[in-house]
This record gives structure tokens, sequence and C-alpha cells, in this order.
């Protein structure tokens, strides 16, 4: 053996072999060591990219309430932020260019999309963008940065997940949502206790808060704009699980939501304006027609119809109001009429959605 070395010895003297050795396993240990640390850090994913997709339509205060929270956040969670806007005042893309922000993209639509057209766009967009998963929150929706972590711990360990929901803690009626658990469109399913398993199971779920795979959307699997306000994240999760996605709740990810539940004699009750009946009913009876046009699901929808109607009799203001667009929207999704976005005529002047119609 010492044969072979001395013709190496007179290029590379012993000190210079043994400097070179020494040198080498220093760099070796300290690369060591930097990768360890790199898997400290958050996330834990390689070559993941997510992006943040808000929906606003004139909220420029709630919309740069989000930005603001995100961009002071310890760490970087988004690769990329998309506000995507109806008939935008021009307010929020100023307050973002002068504060620089070039991770995020601004797209501002002259016409109302609706919140199933924007849903869409947003979902659409962060594909096209290179997005594997997008986490979607309404202008309304509160940012909690340890929520939207474990949304994507999670997600990134399931395979063909459609979505990954946060548990959803209804603020106004002091519950946990479980709707999503069932398959039929049943009144929700609200809890006191917190579910004290891991994952949860569902077939839908709330949009608001939820992280979406881009996976489907590559598939051509998108929500469907016709639904222009209402059951639009019902009717996109029935298709996700037709398709062979997952969808789960991640039980430890709580996310606080705002929806309008209100008491009343009766019990618990959604609040909502009285123009909203008629996308309540059409786009339920829509959802079902396109995606679940079953007798059992047709029997839940009827169900669903009169126990509104009875609850504008008993408890609901604009009586006269709601039921005429309780059968107006009952009709429409009856005749697959889903070129009508837009509730001018089908209420009375005073029911009519201002400009400000998300809010």
């Amino acid at each position: 053996m010492g044969a072979l070395w001395r013709p190496w010895l007179s290029i590379f003297p012993r000190r210079r072999v043994a400097t070179f050795w020494w040198g080498f396993e220093i760099a070796k240990r300290a690369a060591g060591r930097l990768v360890k640390l790199n898997q400290n850090l958050w996330p834990r994913r390689s070559g993941v990219v997510i992006w943040l997709v808000i929906s606003s339509c004139r909220n420029d205060d709630q919309a740069l309430k989000i930005l603001n929270q995100v961009h002071g956040c310890s760490a970087k969670i988004f690769d990329r932020i998309l506000v995507v806007d109806s008939e935008g005042t021009g307010a929020l893309a100023t307050v973002i260019k002068e504060r620089g922000w070039q991770d995020v993209d601004y797209r501002c639509y002259e016409h109302n999309l609706g919140s199933g057209g924007n849903l869409c766009e947003r979902l659409r967009l962060a594909a096209e963008g290179g997005a594997d998963y997008a986490y979607a929150l309404n202008h309304d929706g509160v940012f909690d940065e340890q929520t939207c972590k474990r949304l994507i711990e999670t997600a990134v360990q399931l395979r063909n997940l459609g979505a990954a929901y946060p548990l959803s803690f209804l603020t106004s009626a002091a519950a946990y949502n479980l709707t999503g658990t069932r398959e039929l469109p049943l009144p929700a399913k609200l809890v006191q206790d917190r579910p004290t398993v891991p994952l949860l199971d569902v077939f839908w779920s709330s949009s608001n808060g939820a992280l979406y795979s881009t996976e489907p959307v590559r598939c051509g699997i998108l929500p469907w704009p016709a639904m222009w306000m209402a059951w639009e994240d019902l009717e996109y999760g029935w298709r996700l699980s037709s398709s062979g996605y997952r969808q789960v709740i991640v039980c430890d990810a709580v996310f606080q939501d705002n929806y309008e539940y209100t008491a009343s004699w009766i019990g618990r009750t959604v609040d909502k304006p009285a123009w909203r009946t008629y996308y309540n009913a059409r786009n339920l009876v829509l959802a079902v027609r396109r995606s679940r046009n079953r007798l059992s699901f047709q029997a839940v929808v009827a169900y669903r119809l009169l126990r509104e109607f009875a609850l504008i009799v008993l408890a609901r203001n604009y009586k006269w109001e709601r039921v005429a667009c309780l059968l107006r929207g009952a009709k429409d999704g009856l005749l697959m009429a889903i070129d009508r976005c837009d509730v001018a005529g089908k209420c009375s002047p005073a029911l009519r959605p201002s400009p400000e119609i998300a809010k």
C-alpha cells in the first residue's frame, strides 16, 4: 500500500493531504448541521408551493387587515398572495403598490363575481400560477397563523387530497360545525364539544378558511361560477368527493367563524338579508340537480324549502318578499336558470343588494 501512495505524496505532501481531509470533514459536518437546522424551520416541506387567495368585493379595509396580519407573521407561510376583487375602488391596489408588496397579486373585475365565481377565479389563477395548495379566505375571514400552519402540515402528508378544512367554531352559536360529515344537505349539525379525533372525513365544508389542493383544478374540476351566492362550497365538495378526492376537517386547527346566527323564540336561526332567500333556494336545487340528482337528495331539498317557508312565517321579517324569493328561487333552480346572477327585479327595491353586496 505504501508503494501506491508514494507517487501521490510527491505531488501532494502529507501535510497538504491532512489539511484537505480535515477541511472536507469540517465542511461535511457544517452541511449536516445546516440541513438539520433547515429541517427544524417551518414549514417542513420541499418544493410545495402555497398561495393565500383572498376574496373581496369593495372590502378594502378588511382585505388590507388580512394582508397586514400575513406580512406580520414570524415565518413566511405563503409563496404568493392573490386578492380577487369585484367592482373595486382602486384603494387596495394603491396601498399594495405603495407598500411594495411584490408577493401580492391584485385582480379586479368590473362585475360582481359573487362568491361562486370568486372562488373559481381564485383557485384557477392559483393553479395557473404553479400553486400546489390555495388557502382561501373571505374578506371577513379571520387569519390565524397556527391554524393555517396546521392545515398545511396535515395536507402535505395526505395523498389524493381535495381539501383540508379547519374545525369551524361558530362564534355566534358557540358551537362547532360538523355539517359536512353528512352527505345529505340536512340542517346544520352543531356540537358543543370539540371532536377528539385528529381528522374527520367530510363531503364538504365552508370555503372560508379552507386549504384547497389545486390538483383537481388542473384536472378541470372547479367551483361552479353559476352558484353566485350560497352553497358553492357544498356543490364543489360534492364533485370533489365524486371524483375520488379526500376531504378532511383538521380538528386541532380551529377557525373562528362569524357566520350570522341569531337567537329567536324558536331557537337559533341564520340571519341573512331577505334577497339571499332566492339564492339559498335556487342554488341548493341547482347543486342537487347537477351533482346529486337522486331521490333522497331531492326529498331533503323539498324538506329544506318547506322548513324555510315555516321559518319565514314564524320568525323572519319581510315575510311576503322572502316567500316570493323562495318560490322564485325554487322555480329557477328546477329550470336550471343559471344565467340569472342579479337579484334586481326578484325582490322589492328596498331589498335589493347594495354595490357592496359581499359585505
